[in-house]
């Protein structure tokens, strides 16, 4: 049985023509943004399927699936959407609002991105074993971290992965902006919260 939430589609579609320029009610179903996704395969739901989600009111499954937090932000979905809807914006803005929201998503993906934010924030620039480190003790999972083991003994030895991080020029702007966004974020939602108008709330009409 399909939940439909006439509300919570129409609140959150509102969010996303304000925050992304980008209206899900444009959305025919053609299926293309799913079958360029490089990394649909990786997804519990392909793009269109989140679209139709969005558009039906199926918002919290969308907050909470793996898909929005696995986007590459290859763009490849906006660019040959037909309808011309800026598909990876929309998915963009849901990964914000997870994180705002402090959702827990399957598969370590939230420890990943937030272990891949917070490192290129502090430096300025992604120093991959420093980043990786943080990403596996967020996990607490040691034999994830053996099995890389192998992967990083070769870049190591050619001075590809660095053992002591360096900062670039710039990085403490870019852990300023970083900072700044997510207090703007999680004060967005918060302020939905206690508008009454968040995720979540809104009266079922199911068919």
């Amino acid at each position: 049985m399909i939940r439909y939430d006439a509300k919570l589609a129409a609140e959150y579609r509102d969010k996303l023509i304000k925050r992304a320029e980008a209206d899900v009610r444009e959305c025919y179903q053609c299926g293309n943004c799913s079958a360029s996704c490089p990394a649909a395969f990786t997804f519990d739901y392909p793009p269109n399927q989140l679209m139709r989600m969005l558009q039906i009111g199926l918002v919290e499954k969308v907050l909470d699936s793996s898909a929005i937090q696995l986007c590459v932000q290859c763009l490849t979905c906006t660019a040959r959407c037909p309808r011309n809807i800026d598909v990876a914006g929309i998915i963009e803005d849901l990964k914000t609002v997870a994180i705002a929201q402090e959702r827990d998503v399957p598969e370590h993906v939230n420890t990943f991105n937030r272990a891949f934010m917070k490192s290129i924030a502090h430096y300025g620039r992604l120093p991959e074993l420093y980043s990786m480190a943080r990403f596996y003790m967020g996990t607490m999972d040691p034999k994830m971290a053996m099995s890389d083991v192998g992967l990083m003994r070769p870049m190591v030895s050619r001075g590809k992965m660095k053992f002591v991080p360096r900062k670039s020029k710039g990085a403490d702007e870019v852990d300023h902006i970083y900072k700044k966004s997510m207090e703007r974020a999680k004060a967005r939602e918060r302020s939905g919260n206690a508008a009454g108008g968040t995720v979540g709330t809104g009266s079922e009409v199911r068919s």
